[in-house]
């Protein structure tokens, strides 16, 4: 609930990050991580994926080796919580075929998985009392002021306080 996938999707969507990547994917990869899944559905996401190779975990993993090679890509491996290092390690080989300055981005609520990743965090931290009220403001009165509901400010302040600044949570 802190933003990490928005933080994420706001970065992937961004124009000059969309002209800057021959190829973009984006992942959810959730608790049950399935080697298989990741794989094809990057295939999907990238446009590489042919129905021939659909049980083929090599083949699978060779095609996307190639479809990476040369080209500069972002992928967004989102709500990652597998942080078994032998399990994601036959990846990096297939991501070091893209071109340099190629790019991953990883959301996960556990710091092992950072570690393992070999990468430092970027922390997203909470909101202050202060936006966090104007972010409930904005959702629970919608296009009405608040200020026509006086009764009603104080009760979504203490509301919004509850939050602990939380964006998913004020929304």
């Amino acid at each position: 609930g802190l933003g990490k996938t928005t933080f994420a999707k706001a970065v992937y969507n961004d124009e000059r990050v969309k002209n800057h990547f021959d190829l973009k994917a984006w992942f959810c990869v959730s608790e049950n991580y399935d080697a298989f899944r990741l794989t094809r559905g990057l295939l999907q996401e990238i446009g590489s994926f042919d129905l021939k190779d659909d049980n083929n975990m090599n083949q699978l993993q060779l095609k996307l080796k190639e479809s990476l090679k040369g080209k500069k890509f972002l992928v967004v491996l989102d709500d990652v919580w597998n942080d078994n290092y032998n399990e994601w390690d036959y990846l990096r080989n297939i991501f070091v075929q893209g071109d340099m300055g190629s790019k991953i981005i990883v959301t996960t609520r556990k710091e092992s998985v950072t570690l393992m990743m070999g990468s430092r965090p970027i922390n997203v931290g909470t909101l202050s009392d202060e936006v966090s009220w104007d972010l409930f403001k904005q959702h629970s009165f919608e296009n009405r002021d608040p200020e026509e509901h006086p009764e009603l400010v104080e009760i979504g302040k203490q509301i919004a306080h509850k939050c602990k600044g939380l964006p998913l949570a004020l929304k």
